[in-house]
């Protein structure tokens, strides 16, 4: 893609991705087409059937208004000092209709890397969500893995911005600094 061969380097992940898909670099994989080919394009649907807080709408009834989705993980640092970022766009942009969801998966473990049921697992969320997450609760997370590798969220935080059409705007795995992060909201706000 470096090399203007932006085409092939698609084809190679979309070959890529058909064989891997379920093996422990399917994720990455995915993230790495998201990367070249995501922005643009209708954003993948959420599996919103397991949630934690508010009942999560889907994405397709959500048209219309601007999104952004910030991908989690109960044992991400990086993810509870992004926490700041979210909570301050939310409270600037849901007023004019923003919507924020944060969809999280079950790892099979818990506190001090124990392993967990599902149940436990939930509840450790719900006990990380209460601690760290406090001024995102009234935020809806689907809890699913199918998000993730649907997203290519291989890396946390995963952030994607969608336009008020469904479709993807900004895609970024890893941390964004506020100042880039809301220029992505205001852009999509603005349209």
């Amino acid at each position: 893609a470096e090399k203007g061969q932006h085409a092939q380097a698609v084809s190679l992940l979309r070959s890529a991705l058909a064989r891997y898909r379920n093996t422990t670099i399917g994720a990455r994989l995915q993230k790495n087409l998201n990367l070249l080919a995501l922005v643009g394009q209708p954003a993948p649907p959420l599996q919103e059937t397991q949630y934690l807080g508010p009942k999560p709408l889907t994405l397709a009834s959500l048209k219309g208004s601007p999104v952004l989705l910030f991908f989690w993980a109960h044992w991400c640092v990086d993810c509870k000092a992004e926490v700041p970022v979210i909570a301050r766009l939310k409270q600037e942009f849901a007023p004019e209709g923003l919507i924020v969801m944060g969809p999280t998966q079950l790892y099979g473990y818990a506190a001090q890397g124990n392993d967990a049921s599902p149940e436990q697992e939930k509840a450790y969320i719900e006990a990380v969500r209460e601690r760290y997450y406090s001024s995102l609760l009234d935020m809806p997370v689907p809890l699913s893995k199918q998000n993730f590798n649907a997203y290519g969220a291989s890396t946390t935080p995963t952030l994607v911005v969608l336009n008020r059409a469904g479709q993807v705007a900004m895609y970024h795995p890893g941390a964004v600094s506020y100042e880039e992060l809301r220029a992505a909201v205001q852009k999509v706000m603005a349209r």
